[in-house]
């Protein structure tokens, strides 16, 4: 990982329509407003603002240039606001859909993420006008594709670019030099001793990037809220919870436990749902791969399927389900005979899913507090809803 870890990525400090043939891009106002360069925080609250490397700028017609630096990418200086962005799915395009923006480019083109983005007024996605970098999850990227897409900034970790497309270092520079910056970082959990974000220090960076800051800080305002009365509504006896990750083997052989309590995104809902955590341990370990045994030995009151909520349907849930009921070995779990599991949007989680994620939690964890759980997020009643879809929506679309 010394490559990964060193990685400085090239002419953060030139300008785009330089090295483009096409006009240079107009962005829109800028809002004053610095950005906190905070990531060694244990918290998952937002950061305290501090001085740093990244200076404010001030609403022009005519804006200055501005640094952001995300970890591990490195930093860029925008001469103007980036208008357009490519992604992998997951966090970083849920950082930009809170703010409005679509996106270009897609690694690929998924339906899970959108369901959350469904249940919102007048905020829609059409894929038909998104561009896809890879054909599969088996294929590489096409460069040209990049070249093509024109993206004014890459919000993809370049470790996982490398690891999904076969690059070499100088092939990750060029697009970075060439087409345009990449700046994101991964936060399901940390990689080796790179620096690690919370979900609210990489949506800050957002912020920075496109020059959101009255949208964040609206987003961070109705978040306070949100889970403050999530929280004082909590009973006092709360259950233990085996996490998994990846996918929940219901024959017990194939097991990825995580611990709820460590510094990781994945299981940030499970944890500010103040759930016991039944997989004690490293705080910085990613997964632990258990064996049946070992779960019936510690056999949680709940089964916590970390990322379920975002990747699976409630009928494709129900099956699941009924293969643990019917394994020999499962079947004799606590929570597979009192069906308690726990479905959360898991790795994939941004600001606009965190909310969906709590909300289902809240109601799958504690239903005498905060009503049954109906299987699905579109059929929550209004009076079980922990947050107002329109005023989401009025944030998105900046009518704060």
């Amino acid at each position: 990982m010394a490559d990964e870890e060193n990685f400085v990525l090239e002419g953060c400090k030139r300008r785009r329509d330089i090295l483009k043939t096409g006009c240079s891009i107009v962005g829109s106002g800028l809002i004053a407003g610095c950005i906190s360069d905070s990531n060694t925080s244990s918290s998952d609250e937002t950061p305290t603002t501090t001085p740093s490397d990244e200076q404010p700028t001030a609403k022009s017609d005519d804006p200055t240039p501005y640094e952001v630096t995300v970890k591990p990418a490195g930093t860029h200086t925008f001469e103007s606001v980036p208008e357009t962005y490519a992604s992998f799915i997951g966090v970083w395009m849920d950082i930009a859909m809170a703010f409005g923006i679509k996106p270009s480019a897609m690694m690929s083109l998924e339906e899970n993420q959108l369901k959350y983005y469904k249940q919102l007024p007048d905020v829609t996605v059409d894929l038909d006008s998104v561009r896809t970098l890879m054909d599969s999850a088996d294929s590489e990227f096409d460069k040209e594709v990049f070249y093509d897409v024109d993206a004014d900034v890459h919000l993809m970790d370049p470790r996982l670019i490398r690891y999904y497309s076969g690059w070499e270092d100088k092939e990750i520079k060029e697009i970075n030099r060439s087409v345009g910056p990449i700046l994101g970082s991964t936060i399901r959990f940390p990689m080796g001793s790179d620096s690690y974000y919370t979900l609210y220090e990489a949506f800050e960076k957002g912020a920075k990037i496109f020059q959101r800051q009255e949208q964040y800080d609206a987003w961070v305002t109705l978040k306070d809220e949100v889970f403050s009365e999530v929280q004082s509504r909590l009973p006092d006896d709360k259950p233990t919870v085996g996490a998994f990750i990846i996918r929940f083997d219901t024959e017990g052989k194939n097991l990825m436990a995580a611990e709820i309590d460590a510094f990781r995104n994945d299981t940030r809902t499970l944890r500010k749902l103040g759930v016991n955590s039944a997989f004690k341990g490293d705080t910085y370990v990613r997964y632990k791969k258990i064996g049946p045994e070992k779960l019936l030995e510690v056999d949680p009151e709940y089964i916590g399927l970390v990322g379920n909520l975002t990747t699976s349907d409630h009928e494709s849930f129900q099956q699941t389900l009924e293969a643990a009921k019917n394994d020999e070995t499962m079947s004799a779990l606590t929570a597979v005979q009192n069906e308690n599991f726990v479905r959360t949007a898991g790795a994939n989680m941004g600001p606009i899913s965190d909310l969906f994620s709590v909300e289902a939690a809240a109601m799958q964890l504690y239903p005498d507090e905060f009503g049954e759980w109906p299987g699905s997020i579109g059929d929550i009643p209004t009076e079980n809803q922990l947050f107002d879809r329109q005023r989401v929506s009025d944030i998105i679309n900046q009518r704060m």
